[in-house]
C-alpha cells in the first residue's frame, strides 16, 4: 500500500473526521456554504458570512475542512457531499433543539373506544394516541427538525406521517433510509420474542399480534413495523384499493385499518411464519406475507 493510500484511509476515519469539524468556526463555514447559492462562495464572502475578522485564523480552519467537507474550485469554496450530510445531522435538531411536550388534535377516532385521536410528541417520539383510553395507534421517532418552518399543526402531523411511511417502506424493502445499508427483515410474534412485542406495544402501536422486525446491518437503524405497511409497496393491492374508492395516498398511516387494526392481521402459519393481512373485509382483499415480510400471494385483486 502506498503512502498516498495510507493517507486516504486515515482521512476517512470517522472519529478523525468528526474531530476536524468539531469547532465553532468550522461548523460556521459549513453552514455558510450550505446557505449560499449553489453552496459555494469566494474566500472573502465566506469569511464575511462566518464573521471572522482575522483572515489567517479563518484560513487555518478552512484548510482543515478542505478535501473532506469542502473543496476549492477556481475562485470559490464548495460544500462537498460529506459536508451536506454533516449539516443534515446538525439541522435535524437532535443535538441542540428541545421541543416541549406537544399535543395536536388529529382527525379520526380510536378503533377501540371511538375516542378522539391526538398527535403527541415527547423525547423525540411522535405518537398518534387515543385521548380517552390512551391506546397508541402508531408511533415513531421524529426529529425536532420536523417542527422547523411549519407553523401549521396539520403540516407537522403530515410530515410525521410521510417520514414514518418512507422509513418503514424502505426498511421493509431491504434498504436503510438512514445510511443506504442492507436491512434484515423478519416476522416476529410473542413466541419469537416477547421483548420485541412489549417494546412495540409501548413505543409503536398497541396489540399487534405479529410485526416485521427491521434491522440495518450497517448502522443503528432498527424498527418494528406493522405488517400491513408491506401492502403499500404492492401495486396490485394499492390499485385494487383505489378502484374500490380507497386511495392510500390521501390517508395517514393511522387512517389505514390494515396497518393499525390488530384484527386485520392473522398468524396463519408458524414454521415458517406466514401472516394474512386483510385490506378490505367486504369483497375480500387480503395479502399473505411470508417470514421475510414479502408478499407471497394476494386474494381479491381487482383488475
Amino acid at each position: 500500500m502506498t503512502d498516498d493510500a495510507d493517507e486516504t484511509t486515515a482521512g476517512r476515519d470517522p472519529a478523525d473526521a468528526l474531530l476536524v469539524a468539531a469547532h465553532e468556526i468550522r461548523l460556521g463555514i459549513l453552514r455558510a456554504l450550505w446557505r449560499a447559492e449553489n453552496h459555494a462562495l469566494p474566500f472573502s464572502d465566506l469569511r464575511r458570512a462566518v464573521g471572522v475578522r482575522d483572515a489567517g485564523k479563518f484560513n487555518y480552519h478552512l484548510s482543515k475542512l478542505e478535501g473532506r467537507f469542502v473543496t476549492h474550485v477556481e475562485d470559490r469554496y464548495e460544500l462537498l457531499y460529506p459536508g451536506h450530510r454533516l449539516i443534515d445531522a446538525v439541522q435535524s435538531g437532535v443535538f441542540d433543539r428541545e421541543i416541549e411536550d406537544t399535543e395536536i388534535a388529529v382527525a379520526g377516532a380510536c378503533r377501540d373506544c371511538d375516542g378522539d385521536l391526538v398527535f403527541t410528541y415527547r423525547e423525540f417520539i411522535g405518537r398518534v394516541r387515543c385521548r380517552d383510553c390512551e391506546e397508541t395507534m402508531l408511533g415513531y421517532p421524529f426529529d425536532p427538525g420536523g417542527f422547523a418552518e411549519r407553523d401549521d399543526e396539520a403540516a407537522i402531523v403530515r410530515a410525521f406521517d410521510r417520514r414514518t411511511r418512507r422509513y418503514w417502506r424502505s426498511g421493509t424493502d431491504g434498504v436503510c433510509l438512514v445510511c443506504a445499508g442492507p436491512t434484515e427483515v423478519a416476522l416476529v410474534d410473542e413466541a419469537t420474542t416477547l421483548q420485541a412485542l412489549d417494546r412495540y406495544d409501548d413505543h409503536y402501536a398497541s396489540d399487534q399480534p405479529v410485526v416485521a422486525a427491521v434491522d440495518c446491518q450497517h448502522c443503528s437503524f432498527y424498527s418494528y413495523v406493522p405488517v400491513g405497511v408491506v401492502l403499500l409497496g404492492h401495486p396490485g393491492v394499492v390499485g385494487s384499493l383505489f378502484r374500490r374508492g380507497f386511495d392510500v395516498r390521501d390517508r395517514h398511516l393511522w387512517d389505514l385499518p390494515f396497518v393499525v387494526d390488530a384484527d386485520r392481521v392473522t398468524l396463519a402459519e408458524t414454521d415458517p411464519k406466514r401472516v394474512v393481512v386483510t385490506a378490505t373485509p367486504a369483497e375480500k382483499l387480503a395479502a399473505t406475507v411470508d417470514e421475510t415480510a414479502s408478499i407471497a400471494e394476494v386474494e381479491g385483486l381487482v383488475g
